[in-house]
């Protein structure tokens, strides 16, 4: 169905003259009606490798077959006409995937117009999908009243309205929680099971792996590894593999040593191979740290039988989340108050209520972070205290300043002043640079610009070789990075941050949440963030769950609670026994 060979994409850069080679020899293998995940970090090649098979973009060089089409050899209209008939493209951000002033069965039916399919057969069609989708009982709603779970199955019901053959779906869980994530996963099982479609979810998040038939890894441009769905059972020595010890060998014989192989072995810059005489296994070592003669007195004398250990390489991930802890500011009166605050939404099924007499404070100075499933009023929690939108009841005052009881003009000039507020979706000026969005701000607010501050932000926020693009040419992560720093560059006395590393891999959302800590030290902010991912969470924090528009849960995390949590939300165990046997 799908086939990549020695796939090479460069990006020049004309106003420096720099040229970056996102694809670097990518080799790709897809059968037809198979489901399977691409994982890699940001700047792995994700959104390029996306780009590149959706005919969006041409490769620098090498080879693209998709359903016996060579696109490279494709003009720009015939591959404009065969994304249109035979692939359906899911973006991360529902808002491009769908209409919002349309109701949900409106949506399903706008690719059936396009096809001018008889109208009785198209609303047969939009049942069935709702159907599987699970979107029934919102059918007559508008899209800006679904939650973010409802949402991105109807985008991924509206791709597949146009019935193609493949199904492209680029971060379909990024700003999605536990549960939501689960349910997403299974309904793509579930299309996969009952219509047979070839599926590509390409993603950065770490709960993918072996969750489909197949998972390929992609690092720096190039296929790293390959992963099978193998349950939950132990792994024991050559019985079993994955991604952690299962690489590819490309078309230019290279291979990529997995990270977690490298790490456990001794081995170094120089690597010496040898060929089994049966020419059917070939075995590598690092020459400076093992001698021949202990290699073969390795393999021929069997192992001691004994109970060993061995700790899976996820639990390390864990320990790294303790070892930084955020040291709560002392008691102090309340920073930001909220009280009696009730906010719903009318729709067509009625009146919803996000938020029900809510009553809470935060100090000057904390790291308040708040979790709970899609829908649980996360968001309108943070646009009610920066003053977007305007509660039913109830009282919101920030540093003494009532925010609903304001006019707008008031609220504006507050928010400019002390509020910085970091959306899900990147709040950037497409027509100015990275470096002239930083100054925005600065601009209406009449304050000074310190250009220094402004670069210590950028590389703190691993953007600042991106000064001079525009927003248009950055990827999705690289927007949410420039973003975050935008905000940063202000110093203001509360930050509001909703998903803020949605679009980030694991290290670099790691490394945020530590530049995040930093400005709070520094700047005695007080940090409000939403998120669903719970291994941003450090120890000191103020973790916040919401259920039903009400508190669940308030507390200080420490390290024993962050431990537990992690590693619940991982689906991980700390400990796995492997049994070495004994020849007789």
């Amino acid at each position: 169905m799908i086939t990549c060979t020695d796939l090479i994409k460069v990006y020049h850069d004309k106003s420096t003259d720099y040229k970056v080679a996102a694809l670097r020899g990518m080799d790709l293998k897809v059968k037809e009606g198979e489901l399977v995940s691409i994982i890699g970090p940001s700047g792995a090649g994700k959104t390029t490798l996306v780009r590149i098979l959706s005919g969006i973009e041409l490769p620098t060089s090498g080879k693209l077959l998709i359903n016996g089409h060579d696109f490279t050899e494709l003009d720009e209209f015939e591959r404009r006409e065969f994304r249109f008939y035979h692939i359906g493209i899911i973006n991360q951000f529902t808002t491009q995937n769908l209409f919002p002033h349309l109701s949900v069965k409106q949506n399903l039916l706008v690719p059936k117009k396009l096809f001018f399919l008889p109208k009785e057969q198209s609303h047969k069609e939009a049942n069935e999908l709702l159907k599987i989708l699970n979107l029934q009982h919102v059918e007559n709603n508008k899209v800006e009243k679904l939650s973010g779970g409802e949402a991105m199955r109807l985008s991924m019901g509206v791709a597949l309205a146009k019935n193609p053959d493949i199904l492209l779906a680029d971060e379909p869980t990024g700003q999605l929680d536990s549960k939501n994530t689960q349910d997403m996963i299974e309904t793509i099982k579930q299309i996969n099971r009952a219509m047979g479609k070839t599926i590509l979810v390409v993603t950065h998040d770490i709960r993918y792996r072996n969750v489909f038939e197949k998972s390929f890894v992609i690092r720096d441009g190039r296929l790293a590894g390959i992963g099978t769905d193998i349950g939950k059972d132990e792994l024991e020595f050559l019985m079993h593999s994955s991604e952690v010890n299962k690489s590819y060998l490309d078309a230019s014989n290279f291979v990529r040593i997995p990270d977690e192989i490298k790490a456990v072995t001794a081995l170094g810059e120089v690597v010496e191979f040898d060929i089994h005489p049966s020419k059917k296994l070939g075995i590598f070592w690092n020459p400076d740290a093992i001698t021949r003669d202990k290699i073969l007195d390795i393999i021929s004398n069997p192992l001691e039988e004994s109970d060993t250990e061995i700790e899976q390489v996820s639990m390390e991930e864990v320990e790294k989340l303790l070892s930084r802890e955020f040291i709560p500011p002392e008691k102090t009166k309340p920073f930001i108050r909220i009280k009696g605050l009730t906010k719903g939404y009318q729709s067509r099924a009625g009146y919803n209520e996000v938020i029900s007499n809510l009553n809470i404070n935060f100090n000057k100075g904390d790291f308040i972070f708040i979790s709970g499933p899609s829908g649980v009023g996360k968001t309108t929690l943070l646009n009610l205290i920066a003053g977007l939108i305007k509660p039913e009841k109830g009282q919101i005052k920030v540093e003494g300043f009532a925010v609903n009881e304001s006019s707008e003009k008031e609220t504006s000039l507050f928010r400019l002043k002390n509020i910085a507020y970091i959306t899900q979706h990147n709040n950037l000026f497409g027509p100015l640079q990275i470096k002239d969005n930083f100054t925005i701000p600065y601009l209406f607010s009449r304050q000074k610009f310190d250009k220094e501050y402004s670069l210590s932000v950028a590389k703190e926020c691993f953007i600042d070789h991106k000064l001079d693009s525009y927003p248009g040419e950055l990827s999705e992560g690289e927007k949410q990075r420039a973003a975050l720093a935008t905000a940063l560059n202000r110093r203001t006395s509360v930050i509001l941050a909703d998903e803020p590393t949605a679009n980030l891999d694991t290290d670099l959302a790691r490394s945020v949440m530590d530049m995040l800590m930093d400005t709070v030290r520094i700047n005695n902010s007080t940090i409000i963030t939403c998120s669903h991912d719970l291994t941003l969470l450090r120890p000191g924090f103020r973790h916040i769950k919401l259920l039903d528009g009400q508190v669940e849960d308030d507390r200080r995390i420490t390290k024993g609670d962050l431990k537990e949590i992690v590693m619940e939300y991982l689906q991980i165990e700390e400990k796995k026994k492997r049994r070495k046997g004994k020849k007789k």
